[in-house]
Formats: structure tokens, sequence, C-alpha cells
């Protein structure tokens, strides 16, 4: 069962967050003040490891009094279910098949409420079912019954089973069902006239009825199929575990102090730390402080080293900076906590270790104690995580993230620029305080302040004082490899004395479609003519969704190739090419896989795939693993920067030269539109 997406409302700064989704993580960014905590908070208590409830008083957004209500809701979430689970919802009733997921509410009250999705199942009995079994069940008494007997128990039996079809069937039958075991008693007359053998009988069946009635009961009133739906999907929800970077463990006590504090309910922070370490490493406070007052030393003495190997062998190959031993040492009542690396053999308290091991440990301690020590089925709630580590610990902690996203869920703060995942800018989402609607969380970075979009901009290596796009007018491409097939492309046409790109226009490569929207967007936030080079395909047709219809980047800026030509989809920049001159080239990047024997295409009309997913498929066929683009371009690249604009097929040169043109004439409006006058022509003097 997996998280994918939620929304906060009502709570703290938050008025409505919007939806957030999520797959394996997600990244949310903003300055201080924003609602970033606020977020974590709520959903930290939809399901957290203990009792740690919404609290109506406290946390109900200011200025909205008048709405303050214990059964307001505060999250709403929805999850998926994987095909397991899916069975397993299907096989509880008939009318739960081809259910794949649940919405779930929660209030401040704490009370939950389920919506199936796309539909519930039934939230009553089936009135079939409820008949068919009190018919199997108690219809028909066993033995040779008295003709009275048998004619009287039927009517009744008819009459009762009627009556539960008019009032609502289980319920009814439940409540009912004793009455039809004393009209049945009534109708064994003690001087049977048939015989003493039909009242034996009779007296008999009333017996079994009695006894049947406890199953019929057990069984109609089993909860219905909704009920069992949710309390199926109840024990699967995940635990919510947060956390923020302030946290620091103490590994040192006096036992005897603790325990005195748990047992009054006065237990502070740090004895929770204490204690949490200590049942990590296997040991039981209550134990150690019995200890603590006996003689036998060297019994304990082996305990800890005991202790001490299984906890570090617990966070072994965790911390990857360096590689630490714990070491438990404890003399009556005292107790301390030793780390040692393998760079120094002194031996260092927990306390006093840097701040980013502190965080470090702290985080596997507390994620393995609120998931038993399994690291699963957990979604995890980190606020500013490693702000006290150094840029490759962030790094390290940033792939440890990953690790863990693969059998849990990760949802993060942050603002900086190492904690962000590059290749996973659609995952970042925006959290800002909006004056009418409180705290909201989008990824619409177009509209986005300046202090959200630096912490992106610096992860993508840019810089508001001193911007590397130093053009006025950009052209955003999806790799490099359109970079490369423009720009030599453009050469051969002005060679030919043809209309090549405008030399005012700077070309970025923005390393993946998904990529595109996030720079075209933040170089027209820097008031930036900003034109897009997409593909016609999937990823291109995404992108183009993100910048037109979700960043605000006007659609004539936003091109794709197949459009400009129009071709029909799918169409990327490699179709410009001719098949038969891509493929040559394919072959020859691959000859050592394809071990001479050329690799050969299917004809576009019968497979509709651009040439590059068709080359992939091929490769993958004959066994020669995953395509990579760049050993292609390459070669042509090779091959153009000596060839003549005659030396290529024709419908090449028209194709190129039309992109080119369609891109040179959003420079001309870019001009037209603020007056501008082309730059002078150097004197060749």
């Amino acid at each position: 069962m997996r998280l994918k997406r939620f929304r906060v409302e009502m709570f703290r700064s938050i008025i409505d967050s919007g939806w957030v989704e999520i797959d394996d993580m997600a990244t949310v960014v903003g300055k201080n003040e924003s609602g970033k905590t606020s977020l974590l908070k709520a959903l930290w208590k939809f399901n957290p490891h203990g009792d740690h409830p919404y609290n109506l008083n406290r946390e109900w957004p200011r200025g909205w009094r008048s709405e303050r209500s214990p059964e307001a809701r505060v999250v709403e979430l929805e999850f998926s279910f994987n095909d397991s689970e899916k069975e397993q919802i299907a096989g509880i009733h008939a009318s739960a098949e081809g259910i794949t997921g649940v919405r779930i509410e929660k209030d401040y009250a704490g009370m939950f409420s389920y919506r199936c999705l796309p539909h519930d199942p039934d939230d009553t009995h089936d009135l079939v079912w409820v008949g068919s079994t009190l018919i199997n069940t108690i219809k028909a008494l066993p033995g040779e019954l008295s003709p009275n007997f048998k004619e009287s128990y039927q009517t009744a039996f008819d009459d009762f089973l009627k009556a539960v079809r008019e009032n609502g069937g289980a319920e009814y039958a439940v409540e009912h069902i004793e009455e039809l075991c004393a009209e049945a008693s009534k109708h064994v007359h003690p001087n049977e006239p048939a015989g003493a053998a039909f009242h034996q009988a009779d007296t008999a069946a009333v017996a079994t009825l009695k006894k049947h009635v406890e199953g019929v009961k057990k069984t109609l009133g089993q909860a219905p199929p909704c009920q069992k739906v949710v309390d199926t999907v109840h024990e699967w929800l995940p635990v919510f575990i947060y956390m923020d970077d302030y946290q620091q463990f103490h590994g040192t006590a006096q036992l005897n102090q603790v325990l005195e504090r748990f047992q009054q309910k006065k237990a502070r922070g740090s004895d929770e730390t204490v204690r949490m370490i200590m049942e990590q490493a296997g040991l039981d406070l209550e134990e150690e402080v019995q200890k603590g007052e006996e003689n036998d030393r060297e019994q304990r003495m082996l305990d800890m080293n005991d202790a001490s190997r299984t906890l570090t062998e617990l966070i072994a190959e965790r911390w990857s900076q360096r590689k630490y031993e714990i070491m438990f040492q404890a003399d009556g009542q005292h107790f301390i906590t030793f780390v040692k690396d393998d760079q120094g053999s002194a031996l260092v308290p927990l306390e006093e270790r840097s701040k980013g091991f502190q965080w470090f440990f702290s985080f596997d301690m507390k994620f393995m104690c609120e998931t038993d020590g399994q690291f699963t089925n957990a979604v995890i709630l980190l606020d500013e995580p490693g702000l006290h580590l150094h840029a490759s610990a962030q790094r390290d902690l940033l792939q440890r993230m990953h690790a863990y996203g693969r059998s849990n869920q990760l949802i993060y703060t942050t603002h900086l620029p190492f904690m962000i995942d590059s290749s996973r800018l659609d995952k970042v989402w925006v959290c800002e305080e909006d004056p009418e609607k409180g705290a909201v969380v989008h990824q619409n970075w177009a509209t986005a302040d300046k202090d959200a979009r630096f912490t992106l901009q610096a992860a993508l290596g840019l810089s508001w004082s001193q911007s590397l796009f130093v053009g006025q007018h950009n052209l955003v491409v999806e790799g490099v490899t359109d970079f490369w097939y423009l720009r030599s492309m453009s050469t051969l046409l002005e060679q030919a004395g043809e209309e090549g790109l405008n030399p005012d226009l700077v070309i970025t490569p923005a390393g993946g479609a998904s990529k595109v929207a996030y720079v075209g967007t933040l170089l027209h936030g820097q008031d930036l003519n900003v034109a897009v080079l997409l593909d016609n395909d999937p990823a291109g047709d995404s992108a183009f969704a993100q910048l037109v219809h979700q960043w605000i980047l006007d659609e004539k800026h936003v091109l794709q190739i197949g459009d400009v030509l129009g071709k029909p989809k799918p169409f990327a920049i490699e179709d410009l090419f001719q098949e038969t001159f891509f493929l040559r080239h394919v072959n020859d990047a691959y000859t050592r896989e394809l071990e001479g024997n050329p690799l050969t295409l299917t004809a576009p009309g019968v497979d509709v795939r651009t040439i590059v997913d068709r080359v992939e498929a091929a490769l993958a066929e004959r066994g020669c693993g995953s395509f990579n683009k760049g050993r292609v371009a390459k070669r042509i690249l090779t091959e153009l920067a000596t060839a003549k604009l005659e030396d290529l097929a024709a419908d090449t040169v028209e194709s190129f030269a039309a992109v080119i043109q369609a891109v040179n004439g959003l420079v001309a409006a870019w001009r037209a539109s603020t007056s501008e006058k082309p730059p002078p022509q150097e004197s060749s003097e």
C-alpha cells in the first residue's frame, strides 16, 4: 500500500495546501516560516508511532475561530494497492472486486473515514446471502419430526425469513432469531398424540436449532464487506515517522534515575533516547538497573560487550564517511555510550561526536525503533535534514534516503542545493505563504517567490547574481545531442548561404525532457526571452503540458518538432535524418555488439514509434543492452564536420531548415515587441 498524494487543511498556517503527489520521494522547498514544518507535522499525526493527537486549541489556524470544529478534516490521503493487496481485497466480497486504492481522511477528533477507489464495496450484507445462510442452516431440522411440529416450525420459519427480508437483513436476524427458537419450543407437544418417539425427535430438533443459532448469529453478525475492507486496509497503514534536524541522542545517564522518571511519567527527551539505544542493543532498562545493584561485574561486562557488538553491526555500512564502533560501559547505575572511529583509538562519548554523526545516528535509531527494526512500510518525514552535514555527506544522506525509499516513502523539506536530486526535479514542490490562502504547496516555479526558486536554481548550477546564461534570447532543448544537431546543421546551412540559427540565440541543453520546464521557467523568471524545443513523444508532451498549462510559458514559445513540420506523432529530432542514414551510424557505433550482423528495422508504417525507440527495441532484442544516443550522435557529427549541404538528403535539409526558421521567427518577434534593432555586422577590415 503506497501513498499516492495528500493534502492538509486547517492546520496551523495551512488553510488548504492543495494536493501533493508522491511516488518514492517528494522534496518540499521554501523559505523559513512558509509552512513546510506544519505540512510534515500534520502528516505525521495521521498515523504516528505512539500517541500524538491533533490539538484543536493549539493547531487550529488563527483568524478562523468561527469555523473551528473537532470534526474538521486535517489531512486527506490517497493510497494505491499493489497486485497482491488488490487480490486480497477482492477476496473479501464480490462487491470489492476492482478496488485499486483508498482515500482516507482524519479529523481533529482523531476519527478516520474511508472511501474506496474507484468504488466502495457493499456497506450491508446482501439479502440473498442472509436468506441463503438461514435456509441452509436452520430451515430443515433433523430427525423424524411429528407432522404438527414440522408444519408449525415451517410456518414460523417462513414468517421469520419474510420479516428478515423486510427489516434490513442480517442485523434484524441476529436480534430476533432467539424468538424463532422460543416459537419452535412452543410446538413441542408434551404428550405428543403421534407417540413418544416423535416427542423425543421434536425435542432433539429444538436443541439442535438452539445450537445452530449461535453459529448463525456469529456468521450474520460479522462486519459487512465495506467494514471488512476498512479493517483490512487500516492494518496496512504505514507508520509515519517525523524527525527534525535538531534531535540530539543522549547515551549517558544514571539508569536508576531514568527508570524512576519513567515510572513517574516524567521522562525527559534524553531519557527516551537512552532507552531507545538500549533497546536496539538488546538491553532492558529495568534489568540493567537491577544488575547495577549486584556484584557480578564480570557478567555485566560481558553483557555490555555483547550489546556493543549488536548495535555496531546494526549500524554498519550506514555511515560511509568513516567506520564506527559502539561501546557501552556501565559502573553501577552510571551508563555511558562511547563511539570510536577507525581513524583513532580514543573513546568519545556519543554526545561529543560531530553533529553530522549525531544526525545519522539518531535517524537510524529512530527509524529502527518505529519500524520494529524492519525499515519497511513507513512514510518518513524529514524536516530540513543534513543542515550540519558537509556537502559530500549531504550527498551521502541523499543516497541513503533513496535507499530507504525503495521499501518506504520519504517526504523531506530543504533549502540546501546539495539535498536536491537534479535527476528528479519533477518531484520537487514549493511551499510558500499566500496572503489569502495561507501556506500552499505547488510545482508552479514560474510564480514562486525568489527565495523558493533559489534552491532549485542553485541545484542546477545557476546563480541569481551572475547567470550562466548571458544571452537575452534563449532556446532550451532537451539534451546535448539536440544542441549538437542544431548547431551542426546550422553551420552547414550558413556555409551554403542559407539561413542558420540567429547568432544572438543561446542554446541550453536541459539534460532531459523532465528538466526542460524547470530550466525554461527559471530563465523566464529572470526577464529573459525563452523558447523551448521539444520532441513529439510522451516525454516531450509532458514537458509541453507543464510549460504551457502549468508553468505559464506562452504556448507559441514552446515548439514541438513534429508540429513545426506537420508530422504525425511520435516524432523526435533524430527522425529529421533519413532512416538509412541514421541506421548506418547506429550499425557503425555498435559494430562490436552486433558482431558484424547489421541491425534492421520494421517499416515505420507498421511500427509507429520514433526511430530512437525502434532502434532501442531492436538492440534489446539482439541482447545488445540499452541504446546510447550519444555514441551515434558523435559519429553523425564527425561526418557532418566534413560534409556539404548537398551531401545530405534533401528532406533532411528541408526539415532542419524549417525548424531553424521557426526558432528564428521567435527571435524576430521578441525584437519586434521591444523595438530591438539587430546588432551591427562586424567589419571584415
